[in-house]
């Protein structure tokens, strides 16, 4: 029954996206972010997880961040889609597109409640939180002793373009990994890295630009206009900078670069290899979530110690069934398999 709910709540999703709330993002924009994750609870996929054997939690709280307004559907869909009941801790200052998903997971009688409120974290047996480090500190500590938290802190992603790929598919596939959540978000395109910049760079402006049009960016906070405008400074200083309405091409050196994703900026690094680049990930290959390429997942000249592999375009497009982040929670969401 909990299954047939959870198709039943996903397709009321998909008939009613134009009237979910922006969440910051452009109506268009706002479209994708949505029909992105709801392409992932397909029938299939979820057939594959309730197959799954092991006794589900009875109650789960689910803490998100600010920053994917999405992030919880998957999440939502295996744990109700199980039977298990969840409360949903929302920021307080941004409940994004929460009321309107628990809205529609309520009128099909799936189990979930949406609260601000930090005292959620603390009485249930299994926690899933979402965020900065800090927040999924706070929130083990807030947990009670027995209860199973999965914690999912600071992480980032990148795009490798090699050389001999097709540089107007591959700016394509990029733009709409950069559009989709105006870039936020641990899958989110940080840093594209690629032996020939100055073959990328014409096309993934126009690529851009096009993208700009299709899904336009959404509202930005106070901090990312300092930060793009920060960004836009040391390109012109280090580097280059191309700009249209509503997005930047950042082309820094290495020595100048960071895997930190501003929205609807690219920035493009010059490495003359899959070596340099390993090299150039050190410092941070620990909190590494995905890397895009234009290979099959697994080819091994993008075999750069990420817990997941995709192709250009699909950076935002996770599957439903694979390992988050290098941990197995599909499993790990049941009390034994």
């Amino acid at each position: 029954m909990s299954w047939a709910a959870v198709r039943a709540w996903r397709d009321l999703l998909a008939d009613d996206i134009d009237a979910a709330p922006h969440a910051g993002l452009s109506t268009a924009g706002r479209r994708l972010a949505v029909t992105l994750a709801l392409d992932a609870l397909h029938d299939e996929a979820l057939a594959a997880v309730a197959a799954m054997p092991g006794e589900p939690f009875d109650r789960a709280t689910l803490v998100t961040a600010r920053t994917v307004a999405t992030a919880a559907l998957e999440w939502l869909a295996v744990l109700l889609g199980r039977g298990t009941a969840v409360t949903w801790k929302v920021p307080r200052e941004a409940p994004g597109l929460s009321g309107w998903i628990a809205g529609h997971a309520q009128q099909v009688g799936l189990p979930l409640v949406v609260t601000p409120e930090r005292a959620a974290v603390s009485d249930t047996p299994l926690v899933v939180v979402m965020g900065d480090d800090a927040t999924v500190a706070a929130v083990r500590a807030a947990a009670r002793p027995d209860a199973r938290v999965l914690g999912f802190g600071h992480r980032f992603s990148l795009a490798w373009v090699d050389a001999d790929l097709d540089p107007v598919t591959a700016a394509e596939a990029l733009a709409r990994d950069v559009a989709a959540h105006d870039t936020r978000g641990c899958l989110a395109p940080a840093v594209v890295l690629t032996p020939a910049p100055e073959r990328l760079l014409g096309p993934l402006s126009s690529a851009m630009d096009t993208a700009q049009a299709r899904w336009p960016r959404g509202e930005l906070w106070p901090a990312e206009h300092a930060a793009l405008r920060a960004r836009d400074l040391l390109a012109r200083a280090t580097g280059q900078l191309v700009a249209g309405e509503g997005w930047r091409v950042h082309v820094l050196p290495p020595d100048q670069a960071d895997p930190v994703a501003r929205p609807r900026a690219v920035q493009l690094v010059a490495l003359p290899d899959v070596d340099a680049a390993r090299s150039w990930l050190a410092p941070w290959r620990d909190v590494l979530s995905t890397v895009a390429s234009g290979l099959p997942p697994g080819a091994p000249s993008v075999a750069l110690d990420a817990p997941r592999r995709c192709r250009l375009g699909e950076l935002q497009a996770p599957p439903l069934q694979r390992w988050h982040d290098g941990v197995d929670h599909l499993r790990l969401t049941l009390r034994a398999g």
